[in-house]
């Protein structure tokens, strides 16, 4: 039978019919690009990956949600807890203030979403922030609940005065300039990457003050997780009072680690505990008791340890009381002799 030479001739020509229409569909469920306004809420397809903008100079978002949602863009102004120290907030326009923030809100809140949230074109005072030496730009996550923040990777595109930060979550993103020796301020409970061989200085926070920094050199890239707690089942070691801060310090591989423990104390709450100050050390729980390893350094407020392992901390000092009784008893065998 001899070939349908028509129906061959047409193939070619419904293969390109059918590359053409699912290249359509593709670039259809690729980018919606919607203008939006800021704090009302932008309907946003599931799984469709939407880009929308709101001003000229404004913020934008490039999202993709689980499901059918509603995006709400909020520019935060005040309410803001105060920037670690050696941070800086950065503002995208004079007229909306220092300190500026972006509020990503999603409803229902069971969607999860993924994307790139680029903040507004900064202003003059925000670049000449980031021109001095030693700063770089950075943004921080902020969580109103316990007023702390979370340093998170950011993108700043070629020849741009905006400010791009990948996302995986709702939240408050507040754009910052800060200086490179300053501790990163990270969640407690959040995997921080460490590099090999690179001295990594991490900062936990808590009622908007530095509570822990971790200043670490390892061996092996790992991630490094800091957990808080006020409290413990342990009992305490023999004649110490305990401060009641307790810190779980891990890492995610078997890695050396060269490390200083850092805690800033409350010298009022210290003093009311009946603790004499000088006497404050970090002991590490090894399974069955609390074991104090090498001597404490303080200066100011800071009780600092130096250690070459991870595991559970706890900050215990003496009483005050039994200082000065030994003070005392110093004193009376000195006008003796």
């Amino acid at each position: 039978v001899a070939p349908d030479h028509h129906c061959l001739r047409s193939l070619p020509t419904m293969k390109s019919l059918a590359c053409a229409i699912a290249s359509l569909l593709l670039l259809a469920s690729v980018a919606d690009a919607i203008q939006g306004t800021l704090s009302l809420p932008t309907s946003v397809k599931g799984n469709v990956q939407t880009d929308i903008t709101f001003y000229t100079g404004g913020p934008e978002l490039l999202i993709t949600a689980s499901n059918d949602c509603q995006v709400t863009v909020n520019l935060v102004v005040s309410g803001i807890a105060t920037a670690p120290t050696g941070y800086n907030f950065l503002s995208n326009g004079a007229s909306l203030g220092v300190g500026i923030g972006i509020q990503l809100v999603v409803s229902p809140s069971s969607t999860t979403i993924t994307g790139n949230l680029t903040g507004g074109t900064l202003a003059t005072a925000a670049l000449n922030i980031l021109a001095q030496a030693n700063i770089q730009a950075g943004c921080l996550q902020y969580d109103s609940t316990t007023q702390t923040y979370n340093r998170i990777a950011i993108a700043v595109p070629s020849g741009s005065n905006q400010i791009t930060v990948p996302i995986s979550s709702v939240g408050t993103f507040v754009f910052v300039g800060f200086n490179i020796d300053s501790p990163i301020p990270t969640f407690y409970n959040y995997a921080r990457d460490v590099q090999a061989g690179v001295r990594s200085r991490v900062g936990y926070y808590a009622n908007q003050a530095e509570q822990l920094v971790v200043e670490l050199t390892a061996s092996a890239n790992t991630q490094l997780t800091v957990n808080y707690s006020a409290s413990t089942s342990r009992p305490n070691p023999d004649g110490y009072i305990a401060v009641n801060a307790y810190f779980n310090i891990e890492t995610t591989s078997a890695t050396n680690v060269v490390a200083n423990l850092s805690y800033a104390f409350d010298q009022a709450a210290i003093a009311a505990a009946g603790i004499a100050e000088d006497t404050l050390r970090f002991a590490y729980y090894t399974g069955s008791e609390w074991k104090f390893d090498g001597n404490a350094q303080i200066s100011g407020n800071i009780v600092s340890q130096a250690t070459t392992h991870f595991s559970e901390w706890g900050v215990y000092g003496t009483s005050s009381a039994s200082t000065l009784c030994i003070s005392a008893l110093i004193a009376i065998l000195a006008i003796v002799m």
